[in-house]
């Protein structure tokens, strides 16, 4: 009887890891984007900034050119990620990255994206979330070598004090390269996505990396996202307002 269950387990090990090395997956390409972070000055919240930390908006925009992003994808899958590497200003840094609506890698599927949420201060999560409804234009433009077709998006957030706010985001995506893939989640279009404009900031892609359909390695490998909890868009919202109710009381 020992022998058996002995047996078993060695078997459901066996399993585990054929299924775990199963899983991995192979890039088809590499996209290089770079973002130009803009504030617009006549909001009140750029007051805010400057009273509190005077220079960092300004310091902000200008170290966006410091941050490097990266996508890497198959016909099925894609993964968004920052570069890691040093910057000459860590604090303006992080508020460049912040305003990017970059929260964590991010991985972009058929029906929908998961994003690595940093959020320490009530734990760490992979969140589901549902990709934003398209309205597809006729409007066209070339961007490289790309002919890309024009898409917009906007969704509205509210404060705690009951306050909406809109956002607005056009992209511009390539059929030449069919993946429905882009920067910071933002995908479910008819290709690839070249350039994304927000209020905020604008992505733009640098550089495209093909490899070779043989090509399995390091190199081209999709990375994984961390093991966590992995909860509904709804459910973190509810646990950052919960929170946020707390902080403000103390």
């Amino acid at each position: 009887m020992k022998i058996n269950k002995l047996f078993i387990l060695v078997l459901l090990i066996i399993s585990k890891i054929g299924f775990c090395q199963s899983k991995l997956q192979y890039a088809k390409a590499k996209v290089s984007y770079v973002i130009n972070i803009h504030f617009d000055k006549s909001k009140k919240i750029y007051e805010v900034y400057e009273k509190y930390r005077p220079g960092l908006v300004a310091e902000a925009e200008s170290i966006a050119s410091e941050l490097d992003f990266s996508l890497i994808l198959n016909d099925s899958i894609s993964v968004f990620y920052l570069e890691k590497k040093l910057f000459s200003d860590n604090r303006a840094a992080s508020f460049a990255i912040r305003k990017s609506g970059y929260y964590g890698r991010i991985k972009q599927q058929p029906h929908n994206y998961i994003t690595e949420e940093l959020q320490e201060s009530f734990g760490e999560f992979l969140v589901s979330r549902p990709y934003h409804e398209w309205e597809l234009q006729d409007e066209t433009k070339v961007i490289g070598d790309y002919t890309c077709f024009k898409a917009t998006t906007s969704y509205t957030t509210t404060n705690p004090k009951g306050k909406a706010f809109n956002h607005s985001f056009t992209a511009w995506y390539t059929p030449q390269l069919p993946y429905s893939f882009g920067p910071a989640g933002f995908g479910d279009l008819p290709g690839l996505i070249i350039e994304l404009q927000s209020d905020d900031y604008t992505y733009g892609v640098k550089k495209i990396k093909f490899f070779d359909k043989e090509q399995k390695n390091k190199e081209n490998e999709i990375p994984r996202l961390k093991r966590k909890k992995l909860i509904t868009e709804e459910e973190f919202e509810k646990l950052a307002a919960e929170d946020e109710k707390r902080w403000r009381k103390d």
